[in-house]
C-alpha cells in the first residue's frame, strides 16, 4: 500500500505521521516544491518509524513522478490560513495551485484516490475533481470530518456522555452546521452556544498557534484508513453532489460512505425542513465564490 502527499508543510508531514503511526504502508512519498522539506521530513519520519520498528519506503522530493502508484494521494499543498482570513478568503490564489497539482497527479497517477485539505477545502476538491475528469467517487474533501471532531470535543466540553454520533456537515467554513437530526449522545447541552463555539474555534486556534495541525492530521488519517481498509464507514465528506438533497454541481459535506472505492455512497438522510435550507444556503454560497473565480 502506497501514499502520497502533496504538501510537506506542518499539516502533510503531521498527516503522514499520523498515517505511518496508525497504518501498514508500505511507502509513502511527500512532493513539495521546497524540496528540501519534502527530503527532509522523510528522513526524520524514516527515523521515527525505524524507532517502533517499522521500515516503510519513505521518500520526499519535488518530483510528482515520486506520486507513482500511489494508492490515495493527500493534497494539503497551498497558501495557509493566517489568522483574520476565512478559507474562501485563499480562494483565489490556490485555486491556480490546484489546477497544476491536478494536472502532474493526472500525469503521473491518474488512477489514485484523491482526498483534498487545502482550504477552501469545498472549492478546491470541485477544482481538483474538475480539472482531473476523475469519476466524483475517487475525489473528495476533509473538512466535516474535523468539524465534527471539534463538535465532540465541545460537546464533551458541556458535558454530553457517550458521544455515539456528532456531525457537521455543510461547508467547510462559516455557514457549518450542526446534523441535529442525526445526533446521538447523552446528556443535555445549550444548542446554539455550541455550534458557535464550533464555528469560530479554528480560527482562536490559528490566532494561538497560527496552525490548525494535529486535528486536520487525524481527519486525514482516519479517510485514509477509511480507503485503504475498505472500512464502509460513514463520514461527513465533501464530494460533488448530483442531486442528492437537490444539490447539483457542487462540492460540499453530507455524510458519505467511504470504502476502497472512494465514497461508494452518498447517505441521503430525512433533514429537518431547517437543515435541508442550511445544506441548500451553504451550496449556494459556495456556488456564488465558484461565479466570483469564474469558475
Amino acid at each position: 500500500m502506497k501514499l502520497g502527499f502533496v504538501g510537506a508543510g506542518r499539516v502533510g508531514a503531521t498527516s503522514a505521521f499520523t498515517c505511518l503511526l496508525n497504518l501498514d504502508v508500505d511507502e509513502v512519498v511527500l512532493v513539495d516544491i521546497a524540496e528540501d522539506l519534502a527530503v527532509g521530513e522523510a528522513m526524520d519520519l524514516t527515523h521515527a518509524c525505524a524507532g517502533i520498528d517499522r521500515y516503510p519506503k519513505i521518500t520526499g522530493g519535488s518530483d510528482y513522478s515520486l506520486l507513482r502508484g500511489s494508492d490515495v494521494i493527500v493534497v494539503t499543498a497551498g497558501l495557509a490560513r493566517k489568522p483574520g482570513m476565512t478559507r474562501l478568503d485563499l480562494a483565489t490564489k490556490n485555486a491556480g495551485i490546484i489546477r497544476d497539482i491536478a494536472s502532474r497527479i493526472m500525469q503521473n497517477s491518474p488512477e489514485s484516490k484523491i482526498i483534498v485539505v487545502t482550504n477552501p477545502m469545498d472549492i478546491m476538491t470541485y477544482i481538483m475533481w474538475r480539472e482531473t475528469g476523475k469519476p466524483r467517487n475517487e475525489v473528495f474533501g476533509m473538512g466535516n470530518m474535523l468539524d465534527s471532531a471539534r463538535l465532540k470535543a465541545t460537546l464533551n466540553a458541556q458535558g454530553a456522555k457517550n458521544i455515539r454520533k456528532a456531525w457537521i456537515i455543510g461547508e467547510h467554513g462559516d455557514s457549518m452546521f450542526i446534523l441535529w437530526s442525526q445526533a446521538d449522545f447523552d446528556g443535555e447541552i445549550d444548542r446554539s452556544k455550541t455550534l458557535q463555539e464550533v464555528r469560530f474555534v479554528a480560527a482562536e486556534v490559528i490566532k494561538r498557534k497560527g496552525a490548525t495541525i494535529f486535528g486536520p492530521a487525524v481527519a486525514v488519517y482516519r479517510m485514509v484508513n477509511a480507503v485503504i481498509n475498505d472500512t464502509k464507514e460513514e463520514i461527513p465528506t465533501s464530494v460533488i453532489l448530483q442531486g442528492e438533497y437537490g444539490i447539483e454541481d457542487v462540492a460540499v459535506g453530507v455524510p458519505a460512505i467511504i470504502g476502497a472505492g472512494g465514497v461508494e455512497e452518498v447517505v441521503e438522510y430525512q433533514l429537518s425542513d431547517e437543515e435541508l435550507e442550511s445544506l441548500r444556503n451553504s451550496a449556494n454560497i459556495l456556488k456564488e465564490r465558484f461565479r466570483e473565480l469564474n469558475i
